[in-house]
């Protein structure tokens, strides 16, 4: 045993796919039906992508948790892997006409009829609403599944695929990494670097002028 582990040092780890800002429009765009799946799943892929969500932040969201702002949504969580005291903590999800985030958590919302309570359900194999809030693994058979449908490959893609996503696209655009942080509810600069790392590879190159 010691010598495979050995064999398997240095290697680096396998990271499931991000799912970045073209990942999730994909997504998203080939979501085309008007069943109440369809409606939640698009609002799911967004909010979750937008919120750089954990899988068990997303699917603990509670219709009460979530206030609307002009310039998007305030979502409170209430308990997060990374809020040690058990504050709490708010996450500012911004509005946009590239992922519609409010579009699409207004229009399940009014689909499913429902003002209180869990905010993703589950439904029955019928397609009806149930009292039941989503489970993290079905999380990820949703983002595997859509992405699917759009193109990729599903084995590439998990739940953390949305909160990668978005630390991925964001580290891309140059933003602030103090503020990537704060978003993504990080405890630390270091978690973030290796989103920011293969972002950085091939920006401002030592070969640039010479290639």
């Amino acid at each position: 045993m010691r010598g495979i582990r050995n064999t398997k040092r240095g290697e680096r780890p396998a990271k499931k796919r991000p799912a970045d800002g073209d990942v999730l429009r994909d997504m998203v765009r080939t979501i085309t039906g008007v069943s109440l799946q369809d409606y939640r799943d698009r609002a799911l892929l967004s909010l979750g992508m937008m919120g750089a969500f954990r899988r068990s932040e997303l699917v603990a969201i509670d219709v009460a948790h979530v206030s609307e702002d002009p310039r998007g949504l305030i979502i409170h969580i209430p308990v997060s892997k990374g809020d040690q005291e058990g504050r709490g903590q708010s996450v500012a999800i911004l509005d946009g006409r590239r992922m519609e985030p409010v579009r699409h958590y207004r229009a399940w919302l009014e689909a499913a009829g429902i003002s209180s309570g869990p905010l993703f359900r589950r439904l029955t194999p019928h397609g009806r609403l149930t009292a039941h809030g989503l489970s993290p693994q079905t999380v990820a058979l949703v983002v595997k599944a859509r992405a699917a449908v759009a193109g990729y490959d599903p084995a590439l893609f998990a739940g953390h695929s949305l909160r990668a996503g978005f630390l991925t696209e964001a580290g891309r655009q140059g933003a602030n990494l103090f503020k990537m942080k704060e978003h993504s509810r990080h405890k630390s600069l270091e978690m973030l670097s290796e989103y920011v790392r293969d972002q950085e590879a091939f920006r401002d190159h030592a070969a640039e002028r010479f290639a």
